[in-house]
């Protein structure tokens, strides 16, 4: 039997573990392919991954595509967070998406690698 004491000492050190992880973003920052340098933004990885399962698998299912986007984009924020230098490139991000993905959902990994390569191809353009 879990007693009251014991539930709020994890819940105390659950939210630490939250303000740990937002502090090490913070210090965070992201190397664009151009080589620009932008803050650390989770949310770009939300609204990629939703983009490329909202164009593929999941176009008739926009709760499902924001369901997979919220949960890969909070996988990949822990395992950035525990990287231990401040600057990213992309390609390792991209990576580690496409990694979540392929454990969450195959295809919709596959619909985000060909999202990326449209993305690629409009930035040449």
């Amino acid at each position: 039997m879990i007693s009251k004491n014991s539930l709020e000492l994890r819940t105390q050190d659950t939210a630490h573990k939250g303000e740990d992880m937002e502090a090490k973003l913070l210090n965070k920052v992201v190397i664009k392919r151009n080589g620009r340098v932008v803050d650390w933004d989770s949310f770009r990885i939300q609204t990629a991954v939703f983009k490329a399962a909202i164009n593929g698998k999941y176009k008739d299912k926009p709760l499902h595509a924001n369901m997979i986007a919220n949960n890969v984009a909070k996988v990949v924020e822990k395992v950035i967070a525990e990287i231990p230098f401040d600057k990213i490139e992309i390609d390792t991000i991209q990576n580690q998406v496409v990694n979540q993905l392929n454990d969450f959902d195959k295809e919709v990994a596959k619909d985000f690698l060909e999202y990326k390569v449209k993305q690629e191809i409009n930035r040449k353009h």
